[in-house]
Formats: structure tokens, C-alpha cells, sequence
């Protein structure tokens, strides 16, 4: 049941951390009304023959751009990238190791100039968040 009533308010800081989840969980393309929307994060997913390195810059550089397309509440963007190996519980008594991506974005706010710092992890092959 729908009820008409005030959505809960969140800080301008809140705000944007969200919005950056939604970018970088977002594939592109997947959105309808912009399919610049979303990160390529996605196309390197499965990608076995380029090195960390590599992939880091990749997903760094394409982060970047989308974050500048899409997020204009932040300036002075800087965006830290690493790779580590990790073992999650897939079941009972069962784990998986995965590649796990670390990501730091930072920056300040556009509008009052305040620092600001998101950050958050990724399992990579295939692409998952928990």
C-alpha cells in the first residue's frame, strides 16, 4: 500500500555517497533514459588477460569520467584504486576466493568547499557487493 507522506531527508554528504553507489553498481548502458549513465567497471569484469595495473587505470579513468558526467556536487576529484584476494562464504562450511577491488573517492563539495571521502568494495568475476 502506497501512502502519501515525506520522504526521510539525508545529508548532502549521504546524498552523494548514494549517488556514487548507484554510478559505480550501475553497468552502462542499463539505464533507460541515459545510457551514459553507470560506470565500465562492468566491462572489465570477467577481463583474464590484462594485468592489475592495467585494469586499475581502466576502471579509474572510466569511474572518473562517469563520476564527472553524472555527480557535479563534487570538485577536486581523486579516485584510489586496489586489488587484494579475499575469501568469502559462499555456504556452509564453503568458501571462494575473489579478486576484491578497494575503492576511495574523494574530493570536496562544489557547494561549500567541505572535504568529502566515499568508500566501498567489489568482488570482481563475477562483479558483486555486500
Amino acid at each position: 500500500m502506497c501512502e502519501k507522506k515525506d520522504h526521510e531527508h539525508c545529508s548532502l554528504k549521504e546524498s552523494i555517497s548514494q549517488h556514487l553507489y548507484l554510478i559505480i553498481t550501475t553497468a552502462l548502458g542499463d539505464c533507460l533514459y541515459d545510457e551514459t549513465f553507470g560506470c565500465s567497471i562492468w566491462d572489465s569484469d570477467f577481463n583474464n588477460k590484462i594485468n592489475d595495473s592495467r585494469l586499475k587505470e581502466e576502471i579509474k579513468s572510466g569511474l572518473c569520467l562517469s563520476i564527472k558526467n553524472h555527480e557535479n556536487r563534487l570538485d577536486n576529484l581523486e579516485i584510489e584504486i586496489s586489488f587484494s584476494q579475499a575469501l568469502i562464504g559462499v555456504g556452509e562450511n564453503v568458501t571462494c576466493m575473489k579478486k576484491k577491488l578497494d575503492l576511495k573517492v574523494s574530493g570536496r563539495l562544489a557547494q561549500t568547499d567541505e572535504p568529502f571521502a566515499f568508500s566501498g568494495y567489489f568482488f570482481m568475476g563475477p562483479l558483486s557487493y555486500y
